[in-house]
Order: C-alpha cells, then structure tokens, then sequence
C-alpha cells in the first residue's frame, strides 16, 4: 500500500508545488521543452493559487515530501482579475528585464497565439461565471499511478461542496491520452473543444484542447436527489 497522505496546501509547500509544476507542464514532461524561462512560468501557472486563493489547494504526501498538488480557483471571475490586472503586469516587466521576447521559443510562442486568437480571444460563455471554479493538477513523475491524483480530486470536491459550486473544469492537452484517460474516469466530461497550434523548433504542431467540466453535487442537491 502506498503511504500517500492529503493535506491543505501550506506556504512552505510553495516551492515543491512550483517545481512539480515546471516539472509536468509539457504533457507530463518538463516545460523547458516549449518555454525557456522556468521561474515566470511557474508564476503565471502557480502564482495566483498559492497567493491569492491558498485555502483552495490540496498536496499530496509521500514520506514528508510533496509528490502532487491540485490547485483550484473556485470564482473563475476574481480569478482572471487577478490575473489579468495583477499578475500579468508584474510578469510583462520581469519578462522584458530578463529579455525573454528576445528568446526563439518565446516568439516562437506568439506566433502560435496568432494561429489560436479564436480560442485566446473568444468570448467562453462560462469563463468568468463566479460560480464555476477550474482546477489544475500535478504529480511528480515517480509518484504517479499511486492513487495521488484520483485522492487529491476527491478532497477538492469535498472540499468544494457546500461552497456554492456548480461545476469544476480542467483544461487538458488532447495529446496527453494519461490526462485525459484520469479526467474521464473521475466523472468529467468533455465542455469544449478547440482546435490549437504550437510551434517547436519551427515546425507546427496540431493539437485538441479539451475543457473537461464536472457538475459538483451540493448538500441541497444530494437531498433533492434523495427525495
């Protein structure tokens, strides 16, 4: 049996949950292989969980290390607020002081964003509905198939129940068939997909985004259904 332990995340796990982060980001591999900078991506992937909504992360626990985290934001409005007039200034001046636009991959980045703009720019009907939250998540590589994740899942929905949330989302590279594999078996069932093209080394790469929703049953809806 493995002696993986849940907790609430905590601001000493910062570090470990931002490393596992960079750690995983290509479809369980690292995020170096499509963005050169590894402490501007995990603030702009782990930032806003960890400062600004910590009570909404979970860790997973192996022998006093962190081995996954989930992190959660269960007001998608405050969460693009956030992101966009906080975050995403403080990240634009430490990217232009550290000259990553000079870089390849990054321009190699932004030529990809011009090929998604429908994705990036279109209006999602749900997408800063205050009572939808979205959830991300992360297991180090020797940790997985261990039940961590399918644990870490299960606390955030518990968690989240009684919170007034009405549906929990993930974003999910369609390349990454273990992801995907995860979300369907929790019950998450795909919301959207979209079309999208990442450049690597010149050469285009096509690929599906899948937004997976899961409704969260609330204490009033699991008595309606009992009646």
């Amino acid at each position: 049996m493995h002696d993986i332990s849940i907790r609430p995340y905590q601001k000493e796990d910062r570090e470990a949950l931002r490393q596992i982060c960079c750690d995983v980001a290509d479809r369980g591999g690292p995020i170096e292989s499509f963005f050169p900078d590894r402490e501007i991506a995990a603030d702009l992937l782990t930032q806003y969980y960890t400062d600004y909504e910590p009570q909404s992360s979970f860790v997973a626990v192996n022998q006093g290390r962190v081995v996954g985290y989930i992190n959660c934001s269960l007001d998608n409005r405050r969460y693009g607020l956030v992101l966009l007039w906080i975050l995403m200034p403080q990240l634009l001046a430490k990217a232009i002081k550290r000259g990553l636009f000079f870089k390849p991959q990054v321009q190699e980045m932004f030529k990809g964003a011009l090929k998604n703009w429908r994705r990036l720019f279109s209006w999602r009907k749900k997408s800063f509905h205050s009572h939808q939250g979205h959830i991300h998540i992360g297991i180090a590589a020797d940790s997985r198939g261990k039940g961590a994740a399918k644990q870490l899942v299960s606390a955030l929905i518990e968690y989240s129940q009684g919170r007034g949330i009405d549906e929990l989302t993930a974003s999910v590279h369609g390349g990454n068939e273990k992801a995907v594999s995860f979300f369907e078996s929790q019950g998450f069932v795909v919301r959207e997909r979209n079309s999208m093209v990442i450049i690597r080394n010149g050469k285009e790469e096509h690929y599906y985004s899948f937004i997976y929703g899961k409704t969260i049953q609330t204490p009033n809806t699991l008595v309606s259904a009992a009646l």
